[in-house]
């Protein structure tokens, strides 16, 4: 190898080690973000709490949450608690509440949403489990976009 890239190597090695906790658990949120919004729109979902069609063309889309990373942190990785929903409900609207549980119990199932519902356990991530979220969902969501091509 050249001087260079064992220098780049280097480099990548050194920013690696300096990444807060809260950094690495910001790179999982976004690369699971990014497998909910690949997951809905490979199964043509609409938006959950609107019903309307989504636009996946721009940056329209978000991976709204049910319950609320903040009210709810032990959630944030829970498939069940996110699906894709228009940046105006999600952000806009403050998630739309009433309507993403009415379109929830229609994807899911009332059992499903009451168990989320009732679900106060607490979990801390590591490090380490933090980065095995971040790659389990890169990994998903390439499976799903190369079986989309």
């Amino acid at each position: 190898k050249s001087l260079a890239q064992v220098g780049r190597a280097d480099i990548k090695v050194r920013k690696e080690a300096l990444k807060s906790r809260g950094d690495h658990m910001r790179e999982a949120q976004q690369a699971f973000n990014e497998y909910i919004r690949a997951r809905d729109q490979a199964a043509g979902h609409l938006c959950i709490s609107s019903g309307k069609p989504l636009d996946w063309s721009g940056n329209a889309v978000d991976a709204g949450h049910y319950r609320s990373v903040g009210s709810a942190p032990h959630l944030r990785f829970d498939e069940r608690n996110c699906h894709a929903q228009s940046k105006q409900d999600n952000r806009f609207l403050s998630g739309n509440a009433v309507d993403y549980r009415i379109g929830l119990i229609a994807r899911i199932g009332q059992e499903a949403v009451d168990a989320l519902e009732s679900d106060q356990s607490v979990r801390k991530y590591t490090i380490e489990e933090i980065k095995a979220i971040k790659a389990e969902y890169q990994a998903k969501t390439r499976e799903l976009k190369r079986a989309a091509a």
